[in-house]
């Protein structure tokens, strides 16, 4: 049975297909192969899917699997700082790509979303690969632990 701290995992592949499916949207209109009126439902809509499932995405971890590991491995904790404290400059650069979202709706050119796109990916791409090493390291060490295991799961079962 896979760890549950392990599905985590899970949640950031579907993020990614996410993010792809925006910046794949995006590159047919900068390519010319599609027009902004045809692609502004799936840019809009996918970034705004996105960032729900990310913040409930942050918010699980933040609420519940963090502080559990910090409990039960103390000597994480400046690793947990460090994720949260990228969990904020993640939100910051969501918050930027929902603005230049907004401003190419309002009329603005696709500039400024394709850099905060980018930005935006680099800083997520870069957290998710961190975040999924220390959950594998933290599965591993609490593999042979069936109550840590059967807590982990009770809370990522909570809605």
């Amino acid at each position: 049975m896979v760890h549950p701290i392990q599905e985590l995992a899970h949640d950031h592949r579907e993020l990614s297909a996410l993010l792809l499916a925006v910046r794949d949207a995006l590159a047919r209109v900068e390519r010319g192969q599609s027009n902004l009126d045809d692609e502004r439902h799936e840019i809009g809509d996918g970034v705004e899917v996105f960032r729900e499932a990310l913040l409930e995405h942050f918010a699980r971890e933040q609420e519940g699997v963090l502080p559990f590991v910090v409990a039960r491995l103390p000597a994480v904790r400046p690793r947990v700082d460090q994720l949260i404290a990228e969990h904020d400059r993640i939100a910051e650069a969501l918050t930027a790509l929902v603005r230049d979202l907004g401003a190419v709706d309002a009329g603005g050119g696709l500039g400024a979303l394709r850099a905060s796109l980018s930005r935006f990916e680099e800083l997520y791409a870069s957290h998710s690969k961190a975040e999924l090493g220390f959950l594998t390291e933290v599965a591993e060490t609490l593999a042979d632990d069936a109550d840590a295991t059967e807590q982990l799961r009770t809370l990522l079962d909570e809605p």
